[in-house]
């Protein structure tokens, strides 16, 4: 199973660009190749979740190289008082959540 998932990653990126995103299955999850230095090309996920259109919502995500660095994120974002502080953070900028903004109806 592994080897084959490594093998259709190989593929995917065989002719991008550097730093083309390249979608996957998952929703919101990118693969990025960067620039090779030397003969080693490092292959990079970038999480960006899309937004109601579609489109990445940042214009750039996080981008992770190891299992290890998706594994400190989760812990940091699964901290209760991380929510807590980014609310503060929309009242204090007047930004309300984006289940506040109705569509505008144009007719």
């Amino acid at each position: 199973m592994e080897n084959q998932l490594e093998k259709k990653i190989i593929e995917a990126l065989e002719n991008v660009e550097p730093w083309q995103r390249v979608p996957t299955s998952l929703e919101g999850v990118f693969l990025v190749q960067t620039p090779a230095k030397g003969s080693n090309a490092t292959i990079m996920l970038e999480i960006n979740p899309l937004n109601e259109r579609g489109s990445p919502m940042k214009r750039r995500g996080i981008f992770l190289r190891r299992s290890v660095e998706l594994e400190r994120f989760l812990e940091v974002m699964q901290n209760a008082k991380l929510k807590d502080v980014l609310k503060a953070l929309d009242h204090i900028s007047g930004i309300g959540t984006s289940d506040e903004i109705g569509t505008l109806e144009i007719e």
